[in-house]
């Protein structure tokens, strides 16, 4: 069985051996709160991931700008210079209004990368006239990023059993570097002109997308249920599980396979949840379906006092994730129509953000005074509205 197509590898080979570096490199994320915890309060670290959140959503749209006027390249290499320096400055710096500073520009860094890089690999290959390959691509990204998750926690597993926990900034600051090293030397073929808009057409466009989806009979419920779901995830994230695991007696360094783990059930999970929605007439009553679950996850954690049985009710909630969200996504885009979609979507991604930003802060400050496991069970009253939201959603034939 052929794998790769012809000249694939020609023309996007570099963008795949970057996705795979760059992800194998950066475990951070298996360890940061627990080396974070090392001198901040989980409240403060709440504030910084808040912070991070914040200046993603207010940059997002100027750096967009910058992307179409000076190049993908431009902007890429950008954001992946400030990125591995803001994760570099993490491995020495402690005071933690510093630390606002750098996770502050760490949020900027990302947004001259989002958007930017993938409109680098596909106005690439309509260049070259490979437009066939741009479908084969995104399928093939996305198996080698989560082959790379699945190795990275391994490794940093190993790397942080020797080293410690301060070396997971000096590997993500490298991925960083060494990808954006890399990616230097590929040429940029831009051919699609944006059309100028004013600022008035603008406001125009987004004050009808927000009216249309708050006066909309699925997604006004959609997008406020949304709300409710990411504010919890910040009660059943990183955040409050990694110190609830801990607490509990789990290694430092078995926090790297319980990061490779989750994202093998990240492949699993898809294969599941196709036949397990077709068992409910409609999407919203699947989606409701595995609210409960979590519901019902998140309050167990109360009775939970071996690390081990904390890891399996973990790995259920990453599989009920995994599950409700690619529906949900589906359920999301089949009520909006074409002309509004990027508007709406943007809509719905500054909810999340405001979400988050409000969030973070506040698990943080409950898991310090009332501990991580409470604070994972106050999760399920948060998600009871973005349940009742659910139920309350009608078809138009209803």
């Amino acid at each position: 069985m052929k794998i790769f197509q012809k000249d694939e590898l020609k023309h996007v080979g570099v963008f795949y051996l970057e996705r795979f570096i760059a992800h194998l490199l950066f475990f951070a994320p298996a360890f940061w709160i627990l080396q974070f915890q090392q001198y901040l309060s989980l409240f403060q670290i709440g504030i910084l991931f808040s912070i991070l959140s914040i200046s993603s959503f207010i940059f997002e749209i100027p750096t967009g700008a910058i992307a179409d006027l000076y190049g993908r390249k431009f902007s890429v290499i950008l954001g992946y210079i400030l990125t591995a320096i803001s994760v570099l400055f993490l491995s020495f710096i402690q005071d933690f209004k510093i630390l606002i500073l750098v996770f502050f520009v760490w949020g900027i860094a990302g947004t001259f990368i989002s958007g930017a890089k993938e409109s680098w690999v596909v106005d690439n290959l309509n260049y070259k006239r490979k437009k066939h390959l741009v479908k084969e691509f995104f399928i093939k990204e996305q198996s080698i990023v989560l082959g790379s998750l699945f190795l990275s926690g391994f490794l940093g597993a190993y790397l942080v059993s020797k080293s410690g926990l301060n070396i997971i900034w000096t590997f993500a600051a490298m991925s960083y570097f060494i990808t954006g090293f890399m990616l230097f030397f590929i040429r940029v073929h831009k051919i699609t002109k944006e059309k100028k808009t004013s600022f008035s057409e603008l406001f125009k466009q987004s004050k009808k997308s927000i009216k249309y989806a708050l006066n909309h009979h699925v997604l006004f419920f959609i997008i406020f249920a949304t709300f409710f779901i990411m504010f919890r995830d910040s009660f059943g994230g990183d955040l409050v599980w990694q110190p609830f695991l801990k607490n509990l007696g789990l290694p430092l360094y078995a926090f790297g396979f319980i990061f490779s783990i989750s994202t093998l059930l990240g492949v699993i999970a898809p294969i599941f949840t196709k036949a397990l929605s077709k068992k409910f007439k409609k999407e919203k009553n699947y989606l409701a379906f595995l609210l409960v679950l979590t519901i019902i996850l998140d309050f167990s954690v109360i009775f939970v006092n071996s690390y081990i049985v904390g890891i399996i009710i973990l790995f259920l909630m990453f599989i009920t994730m995994f599950m409700f969200m690619p529906i949900n996504q589906n359920f999301f885009h089949s009520h909006i129509p074409g002309r509004l979609r990027a508007t709406v979507t943007s809509f719905n991604g500054m909810i999340i953000a405001l979400a988050y930003a409000l969030s973070f802060p506040l698990s943080g400050y409950l898991a310090d005074i009332i501990t991580p496991r409470y604070t994972i069970a106050l999760g399920s009253v948060i998600l009871i509205p973005a349940l009742i939201l659910y139920l309350k959603i009608k078809d138009k034939k209803e």
